[in-house]
């Protein structure tokens, strides 16, 4: 019986662009403002409007409570897009008509100041539930922020969006000749089904009107595989929302071409990294926890057994406590109805602890320091093809804490 840890198999192994972000994707412009949209006396920006004009496509949140601007991007996708207008500080949720309205007007200001249709203009909000939009200061906002397309950058839009966020998320990449930028934002109400999470990534590759179905179902498989892997409290927001924009500049990518796995390739390094940087900085969180699931009968099943590896309460506080407690993740693949666990091999924080579903002996003080690390990696193997990751973080006082006073 083999006790060397279990190597691991990663879906993509692309290198990102040192300080990518959105602006790293030719054809594209940025501009951001303060608008105090949250509350008066808040000086950082807060709102920011994205110019990549294309073909687009995205998935939104599946909650039945889904915000008023997740309604009007939803109804756009895919088709052609001028701009992306998104708030931070408030959701624009359980709002009522008055909410619906406030969208529109959002994209109606862009337009104006464009010179371009409402229709081809997204809207996105991320911040308090609740609450109506302070549209006064809102509009102005927009009218700032348009004013300074081009004389800022991704990195400050990656600021823009952020709500209770430590850290901006922004990444970039390019495969075969395809390039891929995005940001992103999300740290809390954040599980699979889309999170309290906002991702806006864009590609020079080229991308034919007639191919905009493709484009979404590829939107919806890199969302699968990468968002939908993230899971901090196991709470779906009202607001996710995930665009990918073409502004065709690059190499044309059609289905079926190298051009278009290229693009997928691209899209995925970009949106993962995202999606692992949303984990990492998950309210309160000290730790990034990884969870690879290999050898189910199928993809799917990999990765719906990791994620709920990765949401469970009782593994996120072990890893919380450094206490190697390999058990509650046997536990947690058994409640997602995993077979063949008898078989099954563990690592708990690169840690043997399992082989041929037999315990083996280890080294308490050895994995202790192993789960004071940064990364916490959880990895099981078993007999069958399924392969599948799961991004989540632990759980401590700090998220009761952030939580607990949100509003105030």
């Amino acid at each position: 019986m083999s006790t060397q840890p279990l190597i691991r198999r990663s879906l993509d192994l692309t290198e990102l662009l040192d300080g990518g972000t959105f602006t790293s994707v030719p054809g594209t412009r940025v501009g951001v403002a303060q608008a105090e949209v949250k509350r008066v006396g808040l000086v950082r920006d807060d709102i920011a409007v994205l110019v990549a004009t294309g073909l687009a496509a995205g998935v939104v949140t599946r909650s039945t409570a889904l915000a008023a601007p997740c309604r009007w991007t939803r109804a756009r996708l895919p088709g052609p897009v001028t701009a992306l207008v998104v708030n931070s500080g408030n959701a624009n949720a359980a709002t009522g008509t008055q909410g619906e309205a406030d969208a529109q007007h959002m994209a109606e200001t862009v337009a104006q100041e464009l010179g371009c249709a409402a229709t081809s203009v997204l809207v996105c909000s991320t911040g308090v539930i609740g609450v109506p939009m302070p549209m006064a200061r809102v509009k102005a906002g927009i009218v700032r922020a348009v004013a300074s397309l081009g004389s800022v950058d991704g990195h400050r839009a990656a600021r823009a969006i952020m709500t209770t966020d430590l850290v901006p998320k922004e990444a970039a990449c390019a495969v075969d000749g395809v390039t891929v930028g995005g940001i992103a934002k999300g740290s809390g109400m954040i599980h699979p089904d889309m999170a309290t999470m906002l991702a806006f990534l864009v590609t020079d590759a080229r991308i034919a009107p007639e191919h905009a179905t493709a484009l979404q179902a590829l939107v919806t498989t890199v969302a699968d595989r990468t968002f939908h892997a993230v899971t901090v409290d196991g709470d779906m927001s009202t607001n996710d929302t995930f665009v990918v924009q073409s502004p065709g500049v690059g190499p044309t990518a059609a289905p079926g071409t190298p051009m278009w796995v290229a693009l997928e390739r691209a899209l995925h390094a970009v949106a993962r990294h995202l999606a692992r940087a949303m984990a990492r900085d998950g309210e309160g969180a000290r730790h990034l926890i990884e969870v690879i699931v290999e050898g189910t009968a199928d993809d799917a099943t990999a990765r719906m057994a990791a994620r709920t590896v990765a949401r469970s309460p009782l593994v996120k506080t072990a890893i919380a406590g450094h206490d190697a407690n390999w058990g509650r993740v046997l536990g947690a693949l058994g409640a997602a109805g995993v077979a063949a666990l008898e078989r099954c091999d563990l690592d708990f924080a690169g840690v043997p602890v399992l082989r041929d579903g037999a315990p083996l002996p280890f080294d308490e003080a050895r994995a202790r320091a192993a789960l004071s690390e940064p990364t916490v990696t959880i990895a099981a193997r078993l007999p069958g093809p399924g392969y599948g990751e799961a991004f989540g973080c632990d759980l401590t006082a700090d998220y009761v804490r952030i939580n607990a006073d949100y509003r105030t």
